[in-house]
């Protein structure tokens, strides 16, 4: 679990692996820790996914599964009903743009709120990685164009994953070596913890090694939390760096990163004095646009620079564009974006006014066979067909009505496969399983149906399962708890409903 430099170093510089061996949240850790910039392929069967990596950063993800395109999940969120969804796909075929910015052009989504959606996106297809305990990987230097400025906040990606996805075989074997010794934060975390959301018992292990070294029958007895999720939640610190043994010598505490301009005191002098900064609120979306878009653009489009005049324009281009997005003018939330751009601005330029760069531009953009960057693909190409796991999950549906179980089994296993984050599909394969034996599989699906709820805390048909399954155990008492949690998120669906109410009264 704790992994020592040299250990870290060899797997960020190694070409290629497999998943069993270097698990995708060790992956993700050591490219983290090492700073590199690369494309990782995972792959699975016929599962492939790509992610860009910049300076240690996911920022780019692409897969062949349906339901992470940006229009499933957003049909999935309700943040877009299936007509219109279809309607802005189409268009985005024809004209050869993203869906994004046929969504922005139709004012169904601002620029700021779209970056939100594809990093919530972007972290939904990282998650998957961590439920994936076999396939291979693959690291290439390979420049891969990416679409958008998209940023996940990765140590909080890998605590979620670890606790959610991770087999309890896993924690174990990670586990085992530390029992016995001392655990303490580790002094110098390349992460900054206090950005990481705890839940309440991970927060009561974080302080109370905060208090000192412990051992973790001590942090058990302490912290009042059972042994297996107590060593879950250890697992995932020591994975992201924040926990190491006390008799380990801290590490050296890594060089600080540059920091933004800090926003002067007062505002720099300007040639019209007049002229005032507009409002942010005004500059916002404008900003989160560019985010969005400067990396498909190249220097003559970002600087809106005429490639057939050019002259003393770059550079007043560049100073309008460097005024407008200054991140001194930005508040603090935005001044990361705001730098990012203006350093964009600046590369720009550095190409525009070197004259072989600039000569070398302007022959790609009007040579026929250099294709000016497409937003369609965000640089991506993955060959294996698009996998739908919805259709698997229709198909076992309609096959358990019919009394074909074993055939459902079969569906379900593959949906769940497809969409490891998906609690009901969990939960049917559980419940299918149970009808499929009912005289043995009452305790083996209340598991598997804990551990849908674990991934998925609001699939309400889990809950529902486990009160048929509890009242056919005859635990009533259970049953009912459970068919009273699937109400609210199973609205308006009235089978827990109508179970609790074929329920025997309460004495």
């Amino acid at each position: 679990m704790i992994l020592s430099d040299d250990a870290i170093e060899r797997i960020a510089s190694s070409s290629e692996g497999s998943l069993e061996e270097v698990p995708f949240a060790v992956l993700l850790y050591a490219l983290a820790k090492t700073g590199c910039s690369t494309t990782l392929a995972i792959s699975r069967q016929a599962l492939v996914k790509e992610i860009v990596v910049e300076r240690g950063a996911p920022v780019q993800c692409r897969s062949n599964l349906a339901h992470e395109t940006l229009s499933r999940f957003m049909q999935s969120g309700g943040l877009l009903d299936e007509a219109t969804a279809n309607e802005c796909f189409a268009e985005s075929c024809s004209r050869g743009v993203l869906f994004g910015d046929v969504l922005i052009s139709r004012g169904l989504i601002t620029a700021e709120d779209l970056r939100k959606v594809l990093q919530k996106n972007l972290a939904k297809k990282l998650l998957d990685g961590f439920s994936w305990l076999q396939g291979s990987y693959r690291l290439s230097d390979t420049p891969i164009q990416v679409s958008s400025a998209l940023k996940v906040n990765l140590a909080q990606l890998i605590v979620f994953g670890v606790t959610r996805f991770s087999t309890q075989q896993q924690v174990d074997s990670s586990i085992g070596p530390l029992i016995g010794k001392f655990l303490t934060l580790n002094p110098a975390p390349i992460f900054a913890l206090d950005d990481i959301k705890m839940s309440p018992r991970q927060r009561s292990v974080f302080d109370a090694l905060g208090t000192g070294a412990a051992r973790i029958d001590e942090l058990a007895s302490t912290t009042g939390i059972p042994f297996e999720d107590l060593t879950r939640i250890l697992y995932a610190f020591g994975l992201i760096g924040a926990v190491t043994t006390a008799d380990r010598p801290p590490a050296e505490k890594p060089a600080a990163r540059e920091k933004p301009p800090a926003r002067p005191a007062t505002t720099p002098a300007r040639e019209n004095p007049e002229a005032e900064t507009p409002p942010v609120d005004s500059r916002r979306d404008e900003l989160m646009e560019m985010v969005l878009n400067f990396r498909r653009r190249d220097p003559f489009d970002l600087l809106s620079v005429n490639p057939d005049g050019f002259g003393h324009e770059a550079h007043d281009r560049f100073l309008a564009f460097a005024e407008r997005f200054a991140p001194w003018t930005f508040p603090d939330e935005l001044s990361d974006d705001a730098s990012r751009v203006f350093l964009a601005g600046a590369r720009a330029y550095g190409e525009l006014v070197n004259p072989e760069r600039r000569q070398a531009l302007l022959d790609r953009r009007r040579s026929p066979d250099q294709k000016r960057p497409s937003g369609a693909t965000n640089g991506f190409r993955i060959e294996t067909d698009t996998l739908d796991p919805e259709v698997q999950f229709r198909v076992g549906r309609a096959l358990m009505a019919e009394g074909d179980y074993r055939g459902a089994l079969e569906q379900f296993g593959y949906a769940s496969d497809l969409d490891p984050q998906n609690g009901d599909y969990r939960a049917e394969l559980a419940y299918c399983r149970y009808l499929y034996n009912p005289q043995t599989g009452g305790p083996l699906a209340i598991s598997e149906l804990e551990k849908a709820l674990r991934i998925d805390p609001n699939s309400g048909l889990a809950h529902f399962y486990q009160g048929e399954v509890l009242r056919e155990l005859g635990l009533i008492d259970e049953a009912r708890r459970a068919y009273r949690h699937a109400i609210k998120p199973m609205a308006p669906d009235r089978r827990p409903i109508d179970a609790l109410q074929s329920l025997p009264r309460e004495s």
